[in-house]
C-alpha cells in the first residue's frame, strides 16, 4: 500500500512539469485552461468560466489552423482584360526642358538678338530666293533634328578661311569636315550650304547658321531644325 501510494504521487508530481525539450506541445489556440481545484476549493470556485482560446502567431511552413481563417473567402481574380485600357493621362509630366535644351528665355534672347542684326545688316533685303530648294522635290530620306543657332560675327576669320560675309550661305558645325553638305528644312522651306566654321560651343547646340542661311529659311534665331547630310 505504501509503495502503491508512493508511485501515484510520483505521477501526479510529473505531470505537473514542463515537457522536456523538443518535445511537441499543443497548440495554445485549441488548448482550454480551466481553474484546477485544490483539496479545500469550493464547488463555486470550479465553477469559472473557462479562458478563451489565445491567438497563435504563424509559423512559416505550417497551414494557419482552420478556425484561424476569416469566415469570407479572399477574392478571386477574374480574367484578364481583352484590350489594354485606353490611356487617359500622359504616362509622365515633365515641365523641365530636356537635357540641353534652350530655356525660353535663352530662345527669347536669341530671337531679339536675330532680329537686330536683320536690321543692322539688312539681311531681309538679301536676293535669297534663288538659294532655296523645294522641300517637295528633295530625294526621300530620313531627317535629323537638332537645336540650331545664328552667328552674325560679320567680318570675323572663320575656321574653312576667309571672313564671314553678309550675304554668306553656310554653317558651323563642331566636327564636319569642310565643305560639306548639309540640307536643312524649316517651316516648308529648304536649302543645302556648306560647313563653313566651327561652333556652336554651347551644350545641346549643334548648328550654327549664317544670317543669310538662317533668314533664308524664316528661321527665328534658336530652336529645333530639320536636317540631313548632302
Amino acid at each position: 500500500m505504501v509503495t502503491a501510494l508512493a508511485l501515484v504521487g510520483c505521477g501526479t508530481q510529473a505531470a505537473r512539469h514542463d515537457p522536456p525539450p523538443g518535445a511537441s506541445t499543443p497548440s495554445t489556440a485549441t488548448r482550454t485552461t480551466s481553474p484546477s481545484t485544490s483539496p479545500g476549493t469550493s464547488s463555486a470556485s470550479s465553477a469559472q468560466p473557462q479562458a478563451h482560446p489565445q491567438a497563435v502567431e504563424p509559423v512559416a511552413g505550417q497551414a494557419p489552423p482552420a478556425h484561424s481563417r476569416t469566415a469570407a473567402a479572399a477574392p478571386t481574380l477574374g480574367p484578364p482584360p481583352a484590350h489594354d485600357a485606353r490611356p487617359t493621362a500622359p504616362a509622365s509630366i515633365t515641365p523641365a526642358p530636356a537635357k540641353g535644351a534652350p530655356t525660353d528665355a535663352e530662345v527669347r534672347a536669341a530671337v531679339a538678338r536675330f532680329r537686330r542684326a536683320v536690321a543692322q545688316y539688312h539681311l531681309d533685303r538679301l536676293n535669297l530666293a534663288g538659294t532655296l530648294l523645294d522641300p517637295a522635290q528633295l530625294p526621300p530620306g530620313q531627317y535629323n533634328v537638332s537645336i540650331a543657332s545664328v552667328f552674325t560675327d560679320y567680318g570675323l576669320p572663320i575656321a574653312c578661311g576667309g571672313l564671314l560675309r553678309i550675304p554668306q550661305l553656310g554653317v558651323a558645325n563642331k566636327t564636319l569636315p569642310c565643305g560639306t553638305e548639309v540640307t536643312f528644312v524649316y517651316g516648308g522651306r529648304a536649302i543645302r550650304v556648306p560647313v563653313i566654321d566651327r561652333g556652336p560651343y554651347i551644350a545641346g547646340r549643334e548648328w550654327d547658321l549664317t544670317g543669310a542661311t538662317a533668314e533664308a529659311l524664316h528661321f527665328p534665331g534658336l530652336g529645333p531644325i530639320q536636317w540631313r547630310l548632302g
